[in-house]
């Protein structure tokens, strides 16, 4: 009978039960016809100190998490997204005086502001408006609540409403 006194594990790889876990310099190569179980648990159990390409599965939400940014943000795949989907958001009445309404809301708690002005569709009336032509996005306007805002270019005409749709770019 032979006795272990030591770890023989050899740090080249891994190989059990249909496995084969191989670390390389840069990845972590799993060769395997089965599946893999990623941490998880539900929010108050994240990592206190998280770093960028951290992973998880938050069983409060059930939804894959990953750190990106200094944030925790859930997974997007390429399919329709749930909730919200496309949201239609009244900013009010042009006064022929007023340039900015707002603030934006697209009723996404992951992606609450457009990635920039293109990224939505604005109307006036029920006239299409060119980004960056006829509006851009301003945050945090003076005399404004804090958030994103419409900027147009000339203030919209007495009584025309003022629609936004988001989340195109999702």
């Amino acid at each position: 009978m032979r006795y272990i006194k030591r770890q023989t594990t050899n740090v080249r790889g891994v190989i059990g039960r249909g496995v084969h876990v191989r670390p390389t310099d840069k990845e972590i190569l799993l060769d395997s016809d089965n599946v893999v179980l990623v941490p998880k648990g539900p929010t108050e159990t994240r990592p206190q100190f998280p770093t960028n390409g951290h992973l998880r599965y938050n069983t409060d939400v059930d939804e894959f998490e990953v750190y990106q940014d200094s944030a925790w943000r859930q997974m997007r795949f390429k399919e329709p997204y749930r909730d919200p989907g496309i949201v239609l958001q009244e900013l009010g009445n042009g006064d022929a005086v007023e340039t900015i309404f707002g603030p934006l809301n697209s009723q996404d708690t992951d992606y609450p502001v457009p990635a920039a002005a293109q990224h939505i569709l604005v109307f006036v009336e029920q006239v299409w408006q060119a980004a960056n032509t006829n509006y851009s996005l301003v945050q945090n306007p003076a005399g404004k609540d804090a958030g994103w805002y419409i900027s147009f270019a000339s203030a919209p005409p007495l009584g025309y409403p003022i629609h936004v749709l988001h989340n195109f770019d999702k």
